[in-house]
């Protein structure tokens, strides 16, 4: 987003000083020449403005998606923390526990790994294991509850993962 606003600069400094040096230059010329540099300029700095209006919308709107489901997320492991207390004093710990494992696995490994577009196998490995424990409860009334907060985590990670990755083509870029 940084480098998109730089661009958004400079291609403004740019503009600003062809103004400047060449309009006077363009302007001085006979109309009756034919087409001119200055026929051609305003539609080339309207097709411009609108595909960098396309490319700030888009990288916009992709970020917005994925704080969404970033907080969703948390949210989820969350939900699931609290859950876990109405488990047994053995699988309630070990839930917890992952869920920490899980949280700093995210925070640690998976947030730097997405800033090139990609995921950490790092949160599966947890993930895994809450399932894993998921069956030493399964068939009392707190196994309901602990699936539906895993799934509803498990979807927000993936729309996070998805929306990490580039959303703007790169020859548009």
């Amino acid at each position: 987003m940084a480098l998109i606003i730089i661009v958004a600069v400079l291609a403004l400094l740019a503009d600003l000083a062809a103004n400047r040096f060449l309009r006077p230059k363009l302007l001085s010329e006979d109309d009756d020449t034919g087409m001119a540099v200055k026929d051609l300029v305003g539609p080339l700095l309207t097709l411009t403005v609108l595909l960098l209006a396309f490319v700030l919308v888009t990288a916009n709107g992709s970020y917005g998606k994925a704080e969404v489901a970033s907080r969703g997320e948390a949210k989820a492991v969350d939900q699931l923390v609290e859950a876990a207390e109405y488990a047994p004093a053995a699988q309630r710990a070990e839930i917890q526990a992952d869920a920490v494992c899980y949280a700093r696995a995210v925070r640690t490994q998976e947030w730097p790994a997405m800033a090139d577009g990609n995921g950490s196998a790092a949160p599966g490995v947890w993930s895994t294991d809450f399932r894993r424990v998921f069956r030493g409860v399964e068939g009392k009334p707190v196994f309901g509850m602990l699936v539906a907060a895993d799934n509803k985590r498990s979807e927000e990670r993936e729309e996070r993962l998805t929306q990490a990755t580039a959303s703007i083509p790169g020859a548009i870029l």
